[in-house]
């Protein structure tokens, strides 16, 4: 007989004798996270102290908002028969530090403001009171109210009344500051909380030890209700300086918990998707059966299976902080890439509310190769664009995401980062530069409309002149268009390009020319086409 079935036969036969009624209740702290693109692997650990015998033990401090199936317990020295979760609607849950002070806030605040609102009753019955009284000893009988009391009774009431209404005006108007100070306060309040902070995840166990123990329970478990998202900041300093790519990732979670100070890592992988490949079955032809249409839609049954997985976080790792010089996240965060996914281990640990608010993180950064040019399309704009081509990217097994863009410590704009697809290069539009001048004029000389028979043809001519108004020599991708027919009846023809293209686009009708231009430098470009067409037709340009 083995060591293990010898203890498991005592803890059985021990079961028989110990009576089971005890119960013991302990609270959970989450100590790590694994993030997903869509859901999170969260652990939570709970100590207690369990006398010999079968017992009940109740671990609170749970999300609300698991998958069943992914459940996991484990405890050493410890047989743990039976498992149930369930959701505590009666204890109630204590609020985050960030609300409470709000709360106490907003307590304060309702409190001035019934203060001030009694205040102001008061007044406005004490001129009530005043009015009233002097309009009384006014209206007497005719003869009985002297002149001296008319006065008497006409300087009480102005300066009364007035010291009243002035009160009165000042109590509106803290009655309206305080007012805006509890709406604001309760919108926050309202921001922050969550009604899945309203639940408590509770687990029950039922559990078996040989003797006296105390010993740490671990509980893992897969929730739908986190998320992170890819995103990145393209630092562009200047054209001469390196580009820095900073990835970083937006988190975000409902589990009815705040995660306080938890071990968080990342990761791209999909674990609550079916693990089977997609196969053929046989296709069997049939007539198609009649449909039950209510209200004009059809209805027909569908059959969805679903299968869950679950993966446990890493260990943490103690981080000793001990910073002389200023430091980057690149420190303290691990990238492993792995045959399908990438992960992302970080060393600090983190604070995510259960509120659903985002948290942003940085994780690495990485310099980039790019190159810089001017751009222009004097046809379509006046002006030149200073263009920045990013590349080599997409070897740092990058995630598809939204990058905002920084030149010159200016906000350019945002572009989306696309490693997947089978471009291997972005480009970026960051400012315009009215140095290098460029401009578009037809020229008349060349341009001119002649009648053969039934047959007109135009011709037209534009020169393009730029110049480099830099200290320093550019790049400059000018770029111009000519007509194409797609009508039997319009003829383009004798298309001259001078100097010669770099690209010519035929099927489309673009020239580019890709040029550099020294300091001070001044180039002519020229396109000149004719278009026949019957005389009778006019043509739209």
């Amino acid at each position: 007989m083995t060591q293990k079935r010898f203890i498991a036969i005592l803890i059985v036969m021990m079961a028989a004798i110990v009576p089971t009624w005890a119960q013991k209740q302990v609270s959970s702290k989450l100590m790590e996270a694994t993030v997903y693109l869509r859901g999170a692997a969260l652990t939570h650990t709970a100590s207690a102290t369990l006398k010999s015998g079968s017992q009940e033990v109740i671990i609170d401090g749970l999300s609300p908002n698991i998958e069943i199936n992914s459940l996991k317990v484990k405890a050493n020295g410890v047989l743990i028969s039976a498992t149930e979760f369930s959701q505590d609607y009666l204890t109630p849950r204590e609020q985050a530090a960030q609300i409470k002070k709000l709360q106490d806030s907003l307590d304060l605040y309702q409190e001035q403001l019934k203060e001030v609102q009694n205040e102001l009753a008061v007044h406005k019955q004490l001129l009530k009171l005043v009015t009233d009284g002097t309009q009384n000893n006014m209206s007497q009988k005719e003869g009985s109210v002297s002149i001296a009391d008319i006065n008497a009774n006409m300087e009480l009431y102005r300066t009364k009344a007035a010291e009243l209404q002035k009160s009165i005006d000042k109590d509106n108007k803290k009655i309206e500051k305080l007012k805006e100070t509890v709406n604001r306060l309760n919108s926050q309040i309202n921001q922050d909380e969550t009604e899945h902070l309203q639940l408590n995840g509770m687990l029950r166990l039922s559990v078996s030890v040989p003797e006296n123990i105390t010993t740490t329970f671990t509980i893992t478990y897969f929730t739908n209700q986190a998320q992170w998202v890819p995103c990145y900041d393209i630092n562009i300093p200047s054209m001469d300086k390196s580009i820095t790519l900073q990835s970083k990732a937006k988190v975000k979670q409902l589990t009815g918990l705040d995660w306080n100070n938890v071990k968080l890592t990342l990761s791209n992988a999909t674990p609550n998707r079916s693990s089977t490949a997609p196969v053929f079955s046989t296709w069997f032809l049939s007539f198609q059966r009649p449909q039950t249409v209510i209200d004009g839609v059809r209805l027909r049954s569908n059959s969805i299976s679903y299968a869950t997985t679950s993966e446990g976080a890493p260990a943490s790792n103690a981080v000793s902080y001990k910073w002389t010089a200023p430091v980057t996240m690149d420190d303290y965060v691990e990238v492993e890439e792995q045959d399908i996914h990438v992960t992302y281990n970080i060393a600090v640990p983190y604070d995510i509310p259960g509120n659903g608010k985002e948290k942003l993180i940085d994780l690495k950064s990485y310099d980039i190769k790019a190159d810089f040019k001017y751009y222009s399309v004097p046809k379509l704009s006046d002006e030149t664009y200073l263009i920045a081509t990013l590349s080599d990217y997409e070897k740092y097994n990058l995630l598809p995401g939204e990058a905002t863009v920084t030149f010159n410590n200016t906000f350019v704009g945002r572009t989306r980062l696309r490693p997947n697809d089978t471009e291997s290069q972005i480009t970026l539009t960051l400012t315009t530069d009215p140095r290098i001048s460029v401009k578009r004029e037809k020229q008349k000389d060349f341009c001119n409309t002649k009648h053969v028979g039934n047959s007109t043809t135009v011709t037209q001519s534009y020169l393009i002149t730029v110049k480099n108004n830099q200290t320093k020599s550019v790049k400059l991708t000018l770029k111009e268009q000519y007509p194409i027919s797609n009508n039997k009846d319009i003829e383009v023809k004798d298309v001259t390009v001078t100097p010669k293209a770099t690209y010519d686009k035929t099927d489309i009708g673009v020239v580019t020319w890709d040029v550099e231009l020294q300091p001070g430098e001044v180039r002519t470009f020229t396109v000149t086409y004719s278009v026949k067409h019957p005389t009778d037709r006019e043509i739209a340009w």
